[in-house]
């Protein structure tokens, strides 16, 4: 009987260290604020629904989220920035796919967004159009190109930076159709539809920030680069002859250095899942029509090859004119 209630004992005290050892791994996190980079513009398509999830992910991960902006070079900046940090789930950055896919290809950086970050958790992307102002001249898209080709060199067209698939892919339709345009690269969606609505360019090659636009009535889409039109009667990509042209989503990713312990990722993948239940979150999805994508782990990085394929293609038709 003693011996009974000896081994009991021992099993008790083993459980109790275990269970103690296991809360230890996580219970050190979070202790203090979590600083979270956003590699776009103030007022665009990211910042807008980062905000509400970020807010919905404080409550979720039980510690103050601050929100830094660091703009620039196709979120390139941001990357650099987190890769730099020490890996302990105390900074963490939002940058595009095109970001870890496209942007190694056209820039020279100090870092690979490949190796050199953990993507943690892809929560929605923005749909991809080609959008002009209101009062434009053309009614569709074949009307638009006709134009550009009747007048070479005179039309100007806006994307966000030189590296984002809208950009290339604008470029490729100008290579394929003969069309002399050209491309003018902006800081972020938010400056993008100024220069189009202030008449500085024709339209937009746009990811996200041309929807509230359109739908206040200050502009129009006459091409949808995604598998099915964000408004009715627009034409797909794919019903214009460009099918392998189609952009099948493009969420923005976050991200954390590389190293970052696994307990770590876990916990903020676990948060995110849950902010990405909350409704005040999701009304603002609808509202920017985005394509909310909730993946992690593998699926991730299963996406972000999908989107790898699409750019390489574009760019090794560049090469070749």
């Amino acid at each position: 009987m003693h011996f009974k209630t000896g081994y009991g004992s021992i099993l008790a005290l083993s459980f109790s260290l275990i269970l103690a050892g296991t809360q230890c791994a996580f219970a050190g996190y979070p202790e203090k604020p979590i600083k979270v980079y956003y590699g776009y513009s103030a007022g665009g398509t990211c910042h807008t629904s980062l905000q509400p999830l970020m807010k919905a992910f404080e409550k979720e991960i039980g510690t103050p989220v601050v929100l830094v902006e660091k703009k620039g070079a196709s979120a390139t900046i941001c990357g650099g920035a987190v890769s730099k940090a020490k890996p302990d789930g105390y900074t963490l950055g939002v940058i595009k796919a095109t970001t870890i896919t496209t942007a190694p290809h056209v820039l020279k950086l100090p870092y690979s967004p490949s190796t050199d970050l953990t993507h943690i958790y892809a929560y929605a992307g923005p749909p991809s159009g080609f959008a002009v102002r209101a009062d434009a001249p053309w009614n569709s898209w074949k009307e638009y190109t006709a134009y550009a080709k009747e007048n070479p060199g005179k039309v100007a067209w806006t994307a966000v930076g030189t590296t984002g698939t809208q950009f290339l892919v604008m470029k490729y339709i100008g290579e394929q159709e003969g069309i002399q345009w050209n491309g003018v690269p902006a800081q972020g969606g938010s400056a993008a539809m100024k220069l189009v609505l202030g008449g500085q360019v024709t339209g937009y090659a746009g990811s996200g920030s041309h929807i509230p636009q359109i739908k206040s009535g200050n502009a129009r889409e006459l091409l949808d680069f995604g598998d099915k039109p964000s408004f009715e009667g627009v034409p797909t990509i794919a019903e214009e002859g460009y099918p392998q042209l189609t952009i099948h989503g493009e969420p923005y990713i976050i991200v954390g250095p590389k190293e970052l312990p696994a307990d770590i990722e876990k916990q903020i993948i676990t948060a995110l899942e849950k902010a990405s239940q909350d409704q005040l979150y999701l009304n603002i999805v609808e509202k920017l029509d985005m394509q909310p994508a909730n993946l992690s782990g593998k699926p991730l990085e299963e996406m972000l090859s999908s989107s790898g394929k699409l750019v390489d293609m574009l760019l090794q038709s560049s090469k070749q004119k």
